[in-house]
């Protein structure tokens, strides 16, 4: 390292971050200081070598101006180079960009560092790394439209017409001082900015906050902003997980008389890239994979799997088992023609109060690789899905990510889902079925990847849920939202003797011994590494034509009972897509590459659980999956038909409006209570199939 660069560390250590700031991160300033000459022969000697060069030659042949280098290239070519970048970056950068347009011949060349030897938490920046190059990683949630950032700007005398040139080399905008012809009558000009002589480039604004995975104990996302250029713009999205390295700047908060003493952190970004998501970034070691291969000889590893799912709520089995399913997934499938089945299952908990919904999906979020808890309630902003915010930054506006967005590759749990906002409920059913998110909002056109599986909680509208009413009328959730649910569970709480006092027991038993009454067959940290292993190893196929046939048979089976149109369907083609899912996950489960007639069983048996508990025909009794798919029963749309056809007849007999009490009395001779009648009149007329001409009137609208 230089003598200067040895001072300056030694003037550092001595003076205020706000000066060193001053010194080292405003451009203006850092341009006066000069580099030393060993330095920039040492920089030149490293650009100049065989690998560079051939490099940088297969890049401005391809039209490209970035060279990427990795940070162990400087470290093994001269440690005090390296250390240089990450000391003094603004000048490190400064000058290899010249020598890179020096030996290529071309303007605009950039050296590009990636893979630092560490990685600084965004939580864990502090005043110390104003103005040095560090590495941050994190889910990209805010990337602003690009805009043209002027770089060189020239401006013309309007007074005389001289032309000059004025760098803009910081964040502030600079005009000419003085005019530079000393003929000219108005030396303090004005003068006008010339714009198709000036030199532009591209820029843009994000926003970076910390992974879910790197929050423990409810401590809230950090977050960053950021500040791209060049050729660096537009590559990567909302959702997306980075790694960054670039310079941190800061900028005093506040204007003119109302500035502040706090500063705003900014990384300029020198390096973005994306990296991969899911459980496929998670690594495990040879010990860990030697006992994992152990455990899968284990005949009872699905049942201690389940044991172990949320250990200290009692009871739920079935809930808990398609939890465990969730967590290990089914691996996504792309089709030929381009589309794609998705993997992820997605699951609805419905039911009374205190029945521990929203423990269940706090577990799942603290537990699950990836996991994020949120709520409908709460989910302001951007919500859920994602929304055009104002860019702080820049100003205009810019993609914001939500929760989904966020949640990519791994499980989004969502309590209150019933609260979520109206435009969450129109952007939910895409990002449920095609796991994107489509948005076209001031002037901003983009598709987001919501690839997540969603574990769903939602309260009943009248707090307590009623079994003799359908969940359709009972879940403030459309029909068309709740058919993308691969299995929907309603948690009673019923008095029962003996199960209430196992409960009592049980929570009592927390009390006093916790760690006594919690003894999971597999604890937590084993079967994180277990649900990592399988996802990233295990891809299960219906290799045994028995299974297969087994799921066939079934599907065949319950459909045929509607085949002569006498009873109501009871399942459909996505019932079936769910048992393949679920058939896939019990293998993946199982740490198998095969599904079993076994697994095709149990994922039957989830199916069959939740279609008698969520879409039985409270009326009828049977099975019904139109409840589910459409909001209405087969019998209910008997009944909904017959009073048509009454108000069609009275509309006839009373001059083109049926009376309301008639038509109930007509209405109750079919069998039909004036209470429904009354709910499918007010409904209809909300839908705009009805109308009142007159008091206790009703008329059909006609569509002409």
């Amino acid at each position: 390292m230089s003598q200067k660069i040895t001072k300056l560390k030694r003037i550092s250590s001595k003076i205020s971050p706000s000066i060193l700031y001053a010194a080292f991160t405003t451009p203006y300033l850092i341009g006066g200081l000069e580099m030393d000459r060993g330095f920039k022969e040492k920089l030149e000697e490293f650009l100049n070598q065989k690998w560079v060069i051939k490099e940088l030659h297969r890049i401005t042949a391809s039209g490209q101006k970035s060279l990427v280098i990795e940070f162990g290239r400087l470290i093994d070519f001269d440690m005090e180079l390296a250390n240089s970048l990450l000391g003094f970056p603004n000048e490190f950068i400064e000058e290899a960009d010249k020598i890179l347009e020096q030996i290529t011949s071309l303007e605009g060349m950039r050296l590009r560092v990636k893979n630092l030897d560490r990685s600084t938490p965004i939580r864990d920046i502090r005043a110390s790394d104003i103005g040095k190059f560090i590495q941050v990683e994190g889910i990209l949630t805010r990337m602003s439209d690009v805009k043209p950032e002027i770089r060189e700007a020239v401006f013309k005398c309007v007074a005389c017409g001289e032309e000059q040139s004025v760098p803009q080399t910081d964040e502030v905008y600079r005009e000419p001082i003085y005019c530079g012809n000393p003929e000219c009558t108005r030396k303090r000009g004005p003068f006008k900015l010339v714009v198709e002589n000036s030199k532009f480039i591209d820029w843009q604004s994000m926003r970076v906050q910390e992974r879910p995975e790197q929050l423990r104990g409810g401590r809230m996302p950090r977050q960053l902003d950021g500040i791209v250029r060049e050729d660096y713009v537009d590559k990567a999205v909302p959702g997306n997980h980075v790694v960054i390295t670039g310079v941190l700047r800061v900028f005093q908060e506040g204007f003119g008389r109302q500035r502040k003493t706090t500063f705003r952190k900014i990384l300029f970004v020198n390096h973005l890239e994306v990296v991969q998501k899911g459980v496929e970034e998670y690594e495990l070691s040879a010990e860990d994979e030697a006992k994992i291969k152990e455990l899968a000889k284990d005949p009872w590893l699905r049942n201690s799997i389940i044991q172990s799912i949320a250990p200290s709520i009692y009871g739920y089995e079935p809930i808990k088992e398609a939890i465990a399913l969730q967590i290990f997934g089914c691996p996504a499938i792309e089709l030929p023609d381009g589309s794609r089945k998705r993997g992820d299952i997605h699951i609805l908990l419905t039911g009374d109060p205190g029945v521990a919904k929203s423990e269940l999906l706090k577990w799942v979020s603290q537990v699950a690789p990836r996991g994020l808890y949120t709520s409908g309630k709460k989910a302001t902003g951007v919500g859920l899905t994602a929304a055009a915010v104002r860019d702080e930054i820049g100003g205009g506006w810019t993609l914001e990510a939500g929760a989904l967005v966020i949640g990519d590759g791994g499980i989004v749990a969502i309590d209150e889902f019933e609260k979520m906002s109206d435009e969450d409920r129109s952007a939910i059913l895409e990002s449920l079925e095609q796991q994107t998110i489509s948005v076209a909002k001031a002037g901003i056109i983009a598709t987001l990847n919501t690839r997540t599986a969603v574990l769903a909680a939602a309260n009943p509208k009248g707090g307590r849920f009623d079994r003799h009413r359908s969940i359709v009328e009972q879940v403030d959730l459309p029909p068309v939202i709740l058919s993308r649910f691969d299995l929907i569970f309603i948690m009673r709480d019923e008095p029962q003797a003996e199960r209430d006092r196992t409960i009592a027991h049980h929570m009592l038993e927390l009390h006093r011994e916790p760690t006594a009454v919690i003894r999971p067959p597999i604890d937590v940290d084993t079967l994180q590494k277990l649900v990592i292993y399988a996802r990233k190893n295990i891809d299960p196929k219906f290799d045994d034509t028995e299974a297969m046939k087994a799921l066939e048979d079934f599907y065949v089976k319950w459909r045929s009972v509607a085949e002569k149109g006498e009873a109501p369907l009871p399942i459909t083609p996505r019932q079936l897509e769910a048992m393949i899912r679920l058939s896939k996950a019990n293998a993946r489960m199982r740490l198998s590459n095969r599904v079993t007639v076994e697994d095709v069983n149990r994922a039957i048996k989830l199916i069959s659980f939740y279609l008698h508990e969520a879409g039985i025909d409270t009326e009828t009794g049977k099975v019904d999956i139109d409840i589910l798919m459409t909001g209405r029963s087969r019998s209910q749309r008997e009944k909904l038909q017959k009073i048509w056809d009454i108000i069609k007849e009275l509309e006839s007999q009373h001059g083109g409006s049926a009376p309301v009490e008639e038509i109930k009395r007509m209405a109750e001779i079919e069998g039909i209570s004036s209470a429904f009648v009354k709910n499918v009149i007010e409904e209809e007329m909300r839908r705009g199939y009805l109308y009142e001409p007159k008091p206790d009137h009703v008329s059909r609208v006609v569509k002409t």
